[in-house]
Protein backbone atom coordinates (compact mmCIF):
# COMPACT_ATOMS: atom_id res chain seq x y z
CA UNK A 1 0.00 0.00 0.00
CA UNK A 2 1.29 3.71 -1.49
CA UNK A 3 1.75 6.08 1.80
CA UNK A 4 2.11 9.77 1.77
CA UNK A 5 3.07 12.29 4.58
CA UNK A 6 1.66 15.53 5.80
CA UNK A 7 3.41 17.91 7.52
CA UNK A 8 3.11 20.42 10.44
CA UNK A 9 5.14 23.21 11.02
CA UNK A 10 4.69 25.94 13.67
CA UNK A 11 1.98 26.48 16.12
CA UNK A 12 -0.25 23.77 14.45
CA UNK A 13 2.35 21.57 16.03
CA UNK A 14 0.73 21.76 19.26
CA UNK A 15 -2.67 21.76 18.46
CA UNK A 16 -3.18 19.26 16.20
CA UNK A 17 -1.11 16.85 18.84
CA UNK A 18 -4.21 15.21 20.48
CA UNK A 19 -5.09 13.61 16.82
CA UNK A 20 -1.89 11.68 16.52
CA UNK A 21 -2.22 10.04 19.66
CA UNK A 22 -1.53 6.12 18.67
CA UNK A 23 -0.16 7.24 15.35
CA UNK A 24 3.61 6.45 13.74
CA UNK A 25 5.10 9.87 13.22
CA UNK A 26 8.42 11.62 12.80
CA UNK A 27 9.81 14.34 14.63
CA UNK A 28 12.54 16.85 13.38
CA UNK A 29 13.96 18.77 16.47
CA UNK A 30 15.55 22.11 15.65
CA UNK A 31 18.51 21.01 16.72
CA UNK A 32 17.99 18.69 14.24
CA UNK A 33 18.30 15.59 15.77
CA UNK A 34 15.05 13.19 14.59
CA UNK A 35 13.00 10.95 16.38
CA UNK A 36 10.46 8.00 14.74
CA UNK A 37 8.10 6.37 16.63
CA UNK A 38 3.98 5.84 17.71
CA UNK A 39 3.07 8.72 19.92
CA UNK A 40 1.68 7.59 22.99
CA UNK A 41 0.50 10.35 24.55
CA UNK A 42 0.55 14.40 24.59
CA UNK A 43 0.71 17.45 27.24
CA UNK A 44 0.21 20.52 27.60
CA UNK A 45 3.73 21.06 26.69
CA UNK A 46 5.38 17.56 25.20
CA UNK A 47 4.27 14.73 22.92
CA UNK A 48 5.60 11.13 24.27
CA UNK A 49 7.02 9.04 21.85
CA UNK A 50 7.83 5.22 21.89
CA UNK A 51 10.09 3.89 19.44
CA UNK A 52 11.15 0.54 17.39
CA UNK A 53 13.13 0.17 20.03
CA UNK A 54 10.85 0.52 22.93
CA UNK A 55 12.65 3.35 24.32
CA UNK A 56 10.47 6.48 25.45
CA UNK A 57 10.99 10.29 24.75
CA UNK A 58 9.67 13.43 25.47
CA UNK A 59 9.64 16.05 23.38
CA UNK A 60 8.59 19.40 23.96
CA UNK A 61 6.72 21.39 21.69
CA UNK A 62 9.08 24.33 21.69
CA UNK A 63 12.05 22.16 20.70
CA UNK A 64 10.59 20.67 17.72
CA UNK A 65 10.84 21.97 14.20
CA UNK A 66 8.52 19.32 12.53
CA UNK A 67 5.94 16.66 12.89
CA UNK A 68 5.46 14.03 9.97
CA UNK A 69 2.95 11.96 9.26
CA UNK A 70 2.78 8.99 7.53
CA UNK A 71 -0.57 8.21 6.24
CA UNK A 72 -2.07 5.58 3.91
CA UNK A 73 -2.61 6.73 0.65
CA UNK A 74 -5.92 6.98 -1.03
CA UNK A 75 -5.15 5.20 -3.90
Amino acid sequence: MRKTNKRIYGKNIKSEAAELVGKSIDIVMKNDRCYKGVVTKVSEDAYYLKDGLDGKHSLKYEDIDEVIVIIDAPY
